[in-house]
């Protein structure tokens, strides 16, 4: 899937899903499906590292 950024109209692949703007103020943030999808994947990632240490 493709999400937009809706400020810049910047176009990205979901899974790779990241603001390029981050320290830019940005009135969508509240509502933006790719800091949505870059803090779930974040998530995703530290439990992975904290199964492979377990396992």
């Amino acid at each position: 899937m493709e999400v937009e950024c809706i400020k810049y109209g910047e176009k990205m692949d979901s899974a790779d899903a990241a603001c390029r703007h981050p320290g830019d103020y940005c009135q969508y943030r509240t509502s933006c499906m790719i800091q949505f999808i870059e803090r779930e994947n974040r998530g995703k990632d530290q439990a992975e590292k904290q199964e492979n240490k377990a396992g």
